[in-house]
This record gives structure tokens, C-alpha cells and sequence, in this order.
């Protein structure tokens, strides 16, 4: 195999702090029989240190027309370039503009995996059907195609996305090594000015729609009024901000809820959760529920999409229906009271997470399906 066939390039929209951005950054870095190289618009915080890596202003998360076309134009010039074997996308608007720009640069291998979807339910059906019909032209030009879930495979397969035979699932995955080390609950709480045995209930998400931050402080609010010395702490940030931060006022919750901004040191915040929630209306996979889970951290989520494929409902977890405010508050009521319990969960989820879930397998099994697709 000659340099250029050892060359994959993985696009992705934006470096925001956010599972799909960190398992592609991990991937690139890490890869042993190919030599990787990113593309990312240039919105977001992460740093691509230690990698080759293009940066693109034109690609952005919003839909803009000129920036879009100039995204294409700007990923099929660098594709042309660097003549790669594979390309390999993620995220929604990259996964549409970086596969056409590979395709008509000539790339022999496109991968795209699914880290959810840019449609969901709660759009106009117009717009979403534009999006599932955008997601079923660019399969046709897709070499191969995974999903970070079995949920997301099935909801492709269900819209006709693609055929059975070109999609498989690849979970998502974390470095367990890196939390061994972890602060303890006691550190943690004091680097927010929290007394050790103050119960401690977080959140952390991008403060935007699909997350449904609010959700979290109405949450909040009634747990308060149940547990009155309890603190909550939101990792995040977002278009959502000065909605929460009006929310937080008029529920009186300023000197009870910490706005922790985004975090690149997690391993210093999320140790000092209680109980970490997810208020999700969609997911792919929660890579905040893996980290939480390799801190024995017990959690509440919504039981949309791939959550169910980490947390089992009453054994490693609880599961809740998106909005569904009072059933949040009560298992959360429950576990702040019955510690035990949740750590009993928690030690289920983390023996889970140590075999199916770890960062470095997921690396091995991308190149081994490159490797396939190379051979077959």
C-alpha cells in the first residue's frame, strides 16, 4: 500500500466539546495502520493538538447557502490534494457536504457514521423530510456506513436511508485509563466551594434545544424544594444561556445552581455529581453517560434512541420520558436518599462499560472495517 492509500480523512462540522468531535479526534490520533488526517469548520473549543488537521470557516453547524457552497468547494480542494484513500464523516452537515466533496474528488472509500440524526421529530415535516431525503442521496454515494447505536441503525433502516447490507454498529467509546485517576467526590465538591456532604446533581450538555436545559432547572427546582441543601451544576454552553440563567432566576435557584461554562478537565467536575442527569430529547449515544459511568456516578436520563443501549432501567440506571418532569424529580429524590442504591447501580453500569464501551477497542474495530472494506 503506497503513503496515499494509507491516508484517511475524517470531517467533522465543529470542535465542540461533544462525543462525536472527541471519538473522531481520538480516532485520528490514534490509529495505527493509517495515517489520519482531520477537517473541521473552525467553530467550537477543542484544540486539534498533535494531529494534521485543516481548518474551514465556511463549515458550519447552521444551514447558510454561501457557506455552504464555499464548504464544498473549500473540502473538495483540500480532498483533491491530499488524493485519500478513505474519507470518513461525521456529524450531519459534514456527512452531506464531505461525502459529495469525496465523491466527486475521486475518494474510493466514503464512511460516514451516524452520531444520531440532523432531523427528529419535533421539526416541520417539510424540513425534515428535505433532511431524511439529503441522508438517502449521500447513502447511495457511501461506501460503507455505521451507527453509534442499534437504534440509529434501526431508524435508518425504518426511513429507507440505506440497505441492511451497508450499515452496521460501531459504538461510541471512552478511555476508562484516563478516569482511573479521577479526583475523589470530596476534592471535586471542594473546587466548587461544596461541602462534602452536600448532594450534588449535574448536567452536562450543550445548552441548546436537543438537550432541553430548561427542562433541567424546572428539575432542579422541585428537587431543591425536596432536598433543600442540594446543589446542581451545569457543564456547558450555549445559544440557550440567557434562557437558563432567566429561569434560574425566577426560580430563585442563583445561589444553588453553579453554571460551569464548558470544561476541557471533566475529570475535575463530573466526580463531584451525586447524581448526573441527561434531560435529552434525542441522542445517539451519551458519551457523558460513559464518562459518568466509569466515575460510579448513578444517573437519570431520557430513554430516547441509544441511552438504552448503556442504562438499563432500574439496574445500571433510571430511564425517563423526555419532559417527563415529575418522574425526573422523583428518581432523583430517590437516589439522593438511598446512596446504596445508586451505587449498586453504578458499579453494574461501570463493569458494562470496561467491556463493551472502551475507546481503544473501538479504534481497533474502525481500522478492521477499513481494513475489510479495503480488501473486499
Amino acid at each position: 500500500m503506497n503513503e496515499n492509500n494509507k491516508i484517511c480523512v475524517h470531517i467533522v462540522t465543529t470542535l465542540e466539546l461533544g462525543g462525536a468531535q472527541q471519538n473522531t479526534l481520538f480516532t485520528v490520533a490514534n490509529m495505527s495502520s493509517f495515517r489520519g488526517i482531520l477537517i473541521s469548520g473552525a467553530e467550537g473549543i477543542t484544540e486539534a493538538e498533535g494531529i494534521e488537521a485543516y481548518r474551514i470557516g465556511a463549515l458550519v453547524r447552521k444551514i447558510n447557502p454561501f457557506k455552504d457552497i464555499a464548504a464544498f468547494f473549500s473540502l473538495y480542494s483540500i480532498l483533491r490534494k491530499i488524493k485519500p484513500r478513505i474519507v470518513h464523516t461525521h456529524s450531519s452537515k459534514a456527512g452531506i457536504l464531505g461525502r459529495w466533496a469525496a465523491f466527486y474528488a475521486g475518494v474510493p472509500v466514503i464512511i460516514h457514521t451516524f452520531h444520531g440524526f440532523g432531523f427528529n421529530d419535533r421539526q416541520r415535516a417539510c424540513v425534515r423530510k428535505a433532511y431524511i431525503l439529503a441522508e438517502k442521496m449521500a447513502a447511495k454515494i457511501s461506501t460503507a456506513l455505521f451507527a453509534v447505536s442499534a437504534n440509529n441503525l434501526e431508524k435508518a433502516l425504518a426511513l429507507g436511508i440505506c440497505p441492511a447490507d451497508k450499515i452496521s454498529v460501531l459504538h461510541s467509546g471512552i478511555d476508562m485509563k484516563s478516569w482511573e485517576g479521577r479526583l475523589s467526590r470530596e476534592e471535586a465538591k471542594k473546587n466548587f466551594g461544596i461541602a462534602r456532604d452536600v448532594p450534588v446533581v449535574g448536567m452536562v450538555a450543550c445548552f441548546k434545544a436537543q438537550k432541553a436545559p430548561l427542562d433541567f432547572i424546572e428539575v432542579a427546582a422541585r428537587v431543591k424544594k425536596l432536598n433543600p441543601r442540594a446543589k446542581f451544576i451545569m457543564a456547558g454552553d450555549g445559544v440557550l444561556r440567557g434562557e437558563i440563567e432567566k429561569s434560574i432566576h425566577r426560580h430563585r435557584l442563583g445561589d444553588d445552581v453553579i453554571l460551569a461554562g464548558w470544561r476541557t478537565d471533566m475529570e475535575k467536575v463530573l466526580p463531584a455529581f451525586d447524581v448526573s442527569v441527561l434531560t435529552s430529547l434525542w441522542e445517539g449515544l451519551p458519551r457523558v453517560s460513559l464518562e459518568a459511568g466509569a466515575c460510579l456516578i448513578p444517573q437519570v436520563l431520557s430513554a430516547v434512541d441509544g441511552v438504552s443501549e448503556i442504562i438499563e432501567d432500574g439496574v445500571t440506571g433510571y430511564l425517563v420520558k423526555p419532559h417527563d418532569i415529575d418522574t425526573f424529580v422523583a428518581r432523583i429524590d430517590f437516589l439522593i436518599k438511598n446512596p446504596d442504591q445508586g451505587r449498586l447501580m453504578a458499579h453494574k453500569l461501570k463493569k458494562k462499560l470496561t467491556g463493551d464501551f472502551d475507546i481503544r477497542a473501538m479504534v481497533r474495530l474502525i481500522e478492521q472495517k477499513y481494513g475489510e472494506i479495503l480488501n473486499g
